[in-house]
């Protein structure tokens, strides 16, 4: 069994911003917390590039692991995604994008959510063009059960939902934080 879990958010940081923090690995801790991520470690020294491993220490619901992971994508400002697994045969895949924000995209995400009032508000014909950078994170994450793990299929969907909305809003609100005033 698979829960995929997708949530996207603004950030009112330059898409650079937000990719550094999300290739900066060792620290996931301060920002997954919903996730139960204890700590990362890089195997190897020096950049970080596809085929890196990682081993991740992750403690939720009253269960610990170590998740042995690998960098399975890396496009510099644009795309980062890693995959491991336990000893029990539990998978993650996350992958994030990331892209600047701009008024079209804006009045595209308003118009699919039916909100007509933010549409308008967002039309780049009706608003002036902004000057503040921000943008668009994109966070996917997979999550493979294996069968002795799938009778509890119907309380780990909600909450890795919840984990990740909240973890995305815990980055939101670091980066932010951390603006230049």
């Amino acid at each position: 069994m698979t829960v995929a879990i997708e949530t996207e958010t603004r950030i009112a940081r330059p898409v650079d911003d937000v990719f550094a923090a999300l290739v900066d690995v060792e620290h996931y801790p301060a920002w997954l917390i919903a996730s139960g991520i204890r700590s990362v470690e890089r195997a190897e020294p020096g950049a970080l590039r596809v085929g890196s491993r990682l081993r991740i220490q992750q403690s939720v619901a009253g269960r610990a692991s170590v998740l042995d992971a690998r960098v399975t994508s890396l496009e510099s400002g644009r795309r980062f995604g890693l995959a491991g697994g336990d000893r029990d045969g539990v998978t993650v895949e996350i992958e994030a994008d990331v892209r600047p924000v701009t008024a079209a995209a804006a009045a595209n995400a308003a118009a699919a959510t039916g909100n007509e009032a933010t549409a308008d508000a967002a039309d780049p014909a009706a608003a002036p063009p902004s000057v503040d950078p921000a943008t668009l994170l994109r966070w996917r994450v997979k999550l493979g059960l294996p069968l002795r793990f799938r009778m509890f299929e119907s309380m780990v969907t909600p909450q890795a939902r919840r984990a990740a909305a909240l973890d995305v809003e815990a980055l939101r609100q670091r980066l932010e934080a951390a603006a230049p005033r």
